[in-house]
């Protein structure tokens, strides 16, 4: 569980109603007093505000002390922050990965030669005695007539991809040199 300052802003500046002009939080919203939150927010001190890092920590007590002192009450019972379920997967792969075949073994080098991660909320997620499947770059792209997955068996196994699109190594295929959503880690 993360910690959060609950936020609420009026969606457009300087268009409160009359009455909301007497009280000084109202005031205290305006075009000067934005840009100058939103540029100490974006400022380096904050480093980036990443969830779960010192920056994170700095913009959410910079936000609940701004809140104190425009006067605003806290509004999730006695408290400016809220509780967010959150999770931080960062997969740390050992250095080595050894690949063992019939007769020898290889050994390859994390980031140099292979690159490994999860997104399993897990402590340690472990790969041995896995059977190995090459299946290209991994895209099944039904535009470019290319499917690396056809005819292959891949149920209970580890698949090896490449990284990038089939254009990088043959500049007439999908959109040559020109990524496509298929080469995108996100894919």
């Amino acid at each position: 569980m993360r910690t959060l300052p609950l936020l609420l802003l009026a969606a457009t500046i300087g268009q409160f109603p009359a009455h909301a002009q007497e009280n000084p939080a109202a005031q205290a919203i305006n075009a000067e007093g934005f840009t100058k939150h939103i540029s100490k927010l974006a400022s380096d001190a904050f480093e980036g505000r990443r969830p779960f890092t010192r920056g994170e920590d700095s913009a959410i007590q910079y936000i609940a002390a701004q809140f104190k002192e425009l006067g605003l009450k806290p509004g999730n019972g006695n408290s400016y922050y809220q509780e967010v379920p959150m999770v931080n997967i960062a997969s740390r792969p050992a250095d080595k990965l050894v690949i063992k075949g019939k007769n020898d073994s290889i050994s390859l080098q994390y980031l140099e030669d292979f690159v490994a991660a999860t997104r399993r909320v897990q402590n340690q997620v472990q790969l041995k005695n896995s059977e190995l499947v090459f299946a290209g770059y991994g895209i099944v792209a039904p535009e470019y007539n290319w499917n690396d997955y056809a005819g292959l068996n891949v149920k209970g196994k580890t698949v090896v991809v490449l990284v990038n699109d089939p254009g990088f190594a043959d500049s007439t295929l999908f959109k040559g040199k020109t990524m496509t959503y298929y080469g995108r880690w996100t894919y």
